[in-house]
């Protein structure tokens, strides 16, 4: 008696979307595969994911990895951000989404591309703490790295060497959530994110300030073990 075979396939996608209270818009796509085989008999096989958009998030601490008791809308955030002409050196940009991509590579994951939208918001806030002269984050719902340096950077590798330099100090131990001291580092190598914008502006007193921003952003609690591998 010959094996039973595959003689029909049907698939089925069933999208539902509620808006929560918080502002998020959550849609739980369901999708249902029926197969039908040569022998009459059938099978279902039922898959639901769940995507959440907009929501209000807790902010993580960079240095400690805990929440600061802070919240924001990453959504609302990247709509209102500052954008402004790019003045950053077209070199430097191409330096710079390289050297993320060689690291990439090593890790297992996809390139990244330049987005020109994130250039314009990385620029402006590179410009804003260069002005101030002071080494702060912004809170514009995208991933963000920041460099500084007492001099000037004319290579766009330099700044994504610093970062994953914190690769040392990286444990690739089961599923770990946050590790202190590794950020940068797993910002430039997570696997979710898709789009990179870097910008640099001198100081007032003569140091650097770089500025990179990531689409999907990183570093998100509970996903550490499916975005950063070992090399």
């Amino acid at each position: 008696m010959s094996d039973k075979t595959v003689v029909s396939t049907k698939t089925s996608v069933d999208t539902k979307t509620e808006k929560r209270e918080d502002g998020a818009t959550v849609k739980t796509i369901t999708t249902t595969t029926v197969e039908e085989y040569s022998d009459g008999s059938s099978s279902t096989k039922t898959s639901i994911k769940t995507i959440t958009e907009g929501a209000s998030i807790n902010q993580i601490d960079p240095k400690t990895g805990k929440p600061t008791g802070k919240a924001y809308n990453p959504s609302e955030a990247k709509k209102s951000a500052p954008r402004v002409k790019v003045t950053t050196d077209k070199d430097f940009l191409k330096q710079a989404l390289s050297a993320h991509n060689d690291y990439r590579k090593k890790h297992h994951v996809p390139k990244l591309e330049l987005s020109d939208d994130l250039c314009q918001v990385a620029q402006a806030w590179a410009d804003k703490i260069a002005a101030e002269d002071k080494m702060q984050h912004s809170e514009n719902g995208y991933g963000e790295n920041v460099h500084w340096c007492s001099g000037k950077v004319d290579e766009g590798k330099a700044p994504v060497d610093h970062w994953y330099s914190e690769v040392k100090d990286y444990k690739f131990v089961g599923d770990l959530d946050y590790q202190r001291g590794t950020g940068h580092f797993t910002q430039v190598v997570w696997k979710e994110t898709k789009e990179l914008g870097i910008a640099k502006a001198q100081g007032k007193n003569g140091g650097t300030y770089v500025v990179a921003n990531y689409n999907p952003s990183g570093n998100f609690i509970g996903k550490f073990g499916e975005n950063v591998f070992k090399a």
